[in-house]
């Protein structure tokens, strides 16, 4: 049995490492809340840019808003927010040309960190969605057997969360990419984020905005490693045969990929 007691005369720095160490040992076993069964949470650390130098100083409205009307799947995602913050920012910092997308924009969580760095850039974010769930017309081949799911938001709910304020982003309503005008065929992208879960509406996001993506510009795409949605994983894996491009596996909650444009 851990006595923290024991620890209590070594140095500061010593014991709260200690301490640390047992806490997320004891997270780490299984428990639950309510019918939701959590596996395998631990206690983590922040980047040091920001816990311990000051930087990235708007993570904290950033997480707010990527838990809101999302609180229990997203509040324990912290490293999916980090990969977005971190990853943005740096394509940012090199000057890629290009506006922001994201197809698959359901209450608007990772939306709301995309627009505030379309804002922060002088950038436009375009936001694709029925916001009505999955289009039937997606639910064949791979997906056959998956139901319409993600009905449970609007156009309001999204605005909530993304912010009323901010206006660099644009909703666009419909189905993707039928809903697609001249406006966004003419423009460049330099950050996208899909989010659609299934086979066919990943394969039609990569193939629009990849051949209007420039060097260095990067794809989010979420549910890769989740081995719930492999038409995510197929639509991807032939679009990498296809061009040459290659992921970088992220260990976040449902274990989202990147992928940036190096041909």
């Amino acid at each position: 049995m851990f006595n923290p007691i024991k620890y209590f005369t070594k140095p500061k720095s010593e014991y709260v490492r200690i301490l640390r160490i047992k806490a997320s040992q004891f997270f780490s076993f299984p428990f639950r809340i309510g019918k939701t069964f959590f596996l395998n949470m631990y206690i983590a650390y922040l980047p040091d840019s920001y816990a311990r130098k000051g930087g990235h100083g708007e993570f904290p409205e950033l997480f707010k808003r990527f838990t809101q009307e999302n609180t229990l799947n997203n509040s324990g995602d912290i490293a999916r927010v980090w990969f977005f913050i971190l990853n943005i920012k740096q394509v940012l910092s090199e000057d890629v040309q290009g506006d922001i997308a994201e197809v698959g924009v359901w209450r608007g969580n990772t939306a709301a960190i995309l627009a505030h760095y379309a804002k922060e850039s002088n950038k436009k974010a375009y936001f694709f969605d029925t916001y009505e769930g999955f289009d039937a017309r997606d639910l064949t081949g791979i997906d056959q057997h998956k139901k319409v799911a993600f009905g449970n938001t609007t156009l309001d709910t999204v605005r909530s969360v993304v912010g009323r304020d901010n206006d660099a982003y644009e909703l666009v309503k419909g189905y993707f990419p039928q809903v697609v005008t001249e406006t966004h065929r003419n423009r460049q992208y330099a950050i996208v984020s899909l989010d659609v879960d299934l086979y066919e509406p990943t394969k039609a996001g990569l193939d629009f905005f990849y051949e209007r993506m420039p060097i260095g510009g990067v794809f989010f795409i979420h549910d890769y490693l989740s081995k719930h949605w492999s038409g995510v994983k197929e639509a991807v894996d032939e679009f990498c045969a296809r061009t040459g491009e290659r992921v970088v596996v992220m260990p976040d909650k449902c274990g989202s990929v990147l992928i940036r444009r190096a041909r």
